[in-house]
């Protein structure tokens, strides 16, 4: 009998996250977007303005942070109502709607930094000595002044905001398409029982102990994509032509170097990365050598991966919470309360699968809102555990930031994001070790580290070049076709898994589009970097390094009032020298390290 997930209308309220505290009813999203609506023409009477005093300049700052936030307040109500049911054709409406709406509001004040960029910066600082309460914007201004020589005309930036609804077409298809139309055989088990392949059951299927489950569930989700890989790739290609073009119109020399400048990050650092990956590739061949003789192969396949080395635990939700509230606490009463109210009475948190609902996990919080966290919780193994752990830590960036930061500096750079999440796993992870539950539990617990690793520093970088290789193929005049696109992923998994693990080049070829991540521009290869910065932090604070705590929550209040490289220095961790990455990657060796010993 097929395993059948609940409709959304039959999960218990309890389980769900509270977007009633929002809006308490859709009708009250209607008011809120039509409030925001009859008040785009106040934006568009500063046009040509700006310039003209303290005063005026004040009140549009003044104006956009009133307005800004309810925004994206509406946008987040649609969007998390869709992702939770994809199939349901008024939340899809609603979030082309709140798209709209944002599209307008950008192309509303899309003349606004170009009218402040004519200012020269004596003048930025005689308005702010005349009106005092502009000194709140002088990061901004700074940063604003930065980046002068890739802001265009107001004619220009205009047509680029009314562009972006049509420019995000390509990640609306995606979405729709992987997760309501795209749908999967189903899997068997040894005893040829069938199980239901979904987007939400899918990491619990491929961490099974019983290998055709595994392989049987592995090919049916792979051939979900494959069939539809060449509508697949031109939706790639489209997302890849719109970021191309939008490097070029704010006259950028390549995509790379236009994804990062916002963030005030050097390529270099991308790169620097990038070879640290490439340079400690051994470590997961030893691994993946050492994995292959505990399971008994005498050749591991990719859906042996994930495969339990011990019995996992089951874990539920509740016994999630408190081992994630016993792994923060280094952080403080504080910061514990507020964590453990978030993940549970407080509902932050949408836990379990249901039909519709979309793939992935994520944290997607607004200012003046709860930070939400999207999951699809299975008590099989650490896996959700860990995943919980990662994304209450980017809600508690997001929290102490927006307690912390007006609007104008609410809102962090992805290149900060995945450091808070990273070591809130480290911090769980170094807890989970010492509760002494015996051998099966420690494997557990080494095989959560070694998957959450294989992640963010073997498929993530592995994506990231991928992601580089289209962004670079597109800028240089070529074509992203379905079979280039495969043939070049299989050679960088080729390089990754080495010998010890046979490819299937046609399934493997086509695991790029199993990422939802490709559609925010160069944001994979910052799971690396996050994962090198957070170890190292989680270190110092694990070693009651003086003032590492302090430090550490400084940082995750900083939010957007520093570059978030100087944010990681004033933390601990200088992300332009090697040493971070250097430090991950002798994590991972010492989990490698001790599983050997205990599978021997």
């Amino acid at each position: 009998m097929t395993k059948v997930l609940p409709r959304r209308e039959e999960v218990p309220v309890e389980h769900t996250w509270d977007l009633e505290s929002m809006y308490p009813t859709p009708e009250a999203w209607e008011e809120a977007y039509r409030q925001l609506e009859s008040e785009l023409p106040s934006l568009a009477s500063f046009r040509g303005r700006l310039t003209e005093s303290a005063h005026t300049l004040h009140a549009y700052l003044s104006l956009i942070d009133r307005l800004a936030p309810e925004m994206h307040k509406i946008y987040n109500y649609a969007d998390r109502r869709f992702d939770v049911d994809t199939t349901n054709q008024t939340n899809a409406a609603r979030v082309s709607r709140a798209q709209n709406l944002a599209a307008r509001f950008s192309a509303a004040t899309a003349f606004a930094q170009p009218e402040i960029l004519t200012l020269e910066p004596e003048t930025i600082r005689r308005f702010m000595a005349a009106e005092p309460k502009l000194r709140l914007y002088e990061h901004f201004f700074d940063n604003l002044m930065r980046m002068k020589p890739h802001v265009r005309s107001a004619e220009v930036e205009e047509v680029m905001a009314q562009a972006g609804e049509a420019l995000a077409t390509p990640a609306n298809v995606y979405t729709v398409l992987a997760n309501a139309d795209l749908k999967f055989a189903d899997a068997r088990t040894a005893k040829k029982k069938r199980v239901q392949v979904a987007q939400g059951n899918i990491d619990e299927l491929l961490s099974s102990p019983d290998r055709t489950l595994r392989k049987s569930a592995w090919e049916s989700y792979a051939d979900g994509f494959l069939g539809m890989k060449h509508t697949f790739a031109e939706v790639m290609a489209g997302k890849v032509k719109a970021t191309v073009l939008r490097a070029r119109v704010h006259r950028y020399p390549d995509a790379l170097t236009a994804a990062l400048a916002p963030s005030n990050i050097p390529t270099e650092v991308y790169h620097n990365v990038i070879d640290a990956c490439n340079r400690h590739i051994g470590i997961w061949h030893r691994y993946w050598d050492i994995r292959r003789r505990a399971l008994g192969l005498d050749k591991m396949e990719v859906c042996d991966i994930f495969a339990p080395l011990a019995k996992p635990p089951r874990v539920t939700y509740k016994q999630a919470v408190r081992w994630i509230v016993g792994g923060l606490r280094p952080l403080g009463m504080k910061y514990v309360n507020a964590v453990k109210r978030g993940l549970t009475t407080d509902r932050w948190v949408d836990i379990y699968p249901n039909q519709g609902k979309r793939d992935g996990a994520y944290s997607a919080g607004t200012y003046g809102t709860k930070p939400f966290i999207f999951m699809s919780y299975s008590e099989q193994g650490l896996g959700s555990l860990s995943t919980l752990a990662h994304e209450i830590g980017h809600s508690m960036h997001t929290l102490l930031t927006c307690q912390a930061q007006p609007f104008v500096y609410a809102e962090y750079s992805m290149f900060a994001a995945e450091v808070a999440s990273n070591f809130s796993q480290a911090l769980v992870r170094a807890h989970l070790l010492e509760l002494g539950r015996g051998r099966d539990f420690e494997i557990a617990v080494i095989q959560e580290a070694m998957d959450n690793f294989h992640r963010y520093l073997f498929l993530m970088p592995i994506n990231a070049q991928f992601e580089h290789w289209m962004h670079t193929t597109v800028e240089r005049g070529g074509a992203l076709t379905a079979d280039a696109m495969s043939a070049k992923l299989v050679e960088l998994f080729r390089n990754g898994y080495g010998d010890a693990v046979r490819l299937d080049e046609p399934r493997v070829g086509v695991t790029w589009m199993q990422f939802s991540h490709f559609f925010a521009d160069y944001y994979v290869w910052q799971y690396a970097s996050g994962i090198g910065a957070a170890n190292a932090l989680a270190d110092k604070v694990l070693k009651k390094a003086p003032g590492a705590v302090n430090r550490y929550l400084d940082f995750l209040k900083a939010g957007g009032s520093m570059y978030p490289l100087d944010a990681l220095k004033m933390a601990g961790v200088d992300m332009t020298q090697p040493e971070p990455m250097d430090c991950a990657f002798k994590v991972l060796e010492g989990f490698v390290d001790r599983l050997e010993k205990l599978v021997a």
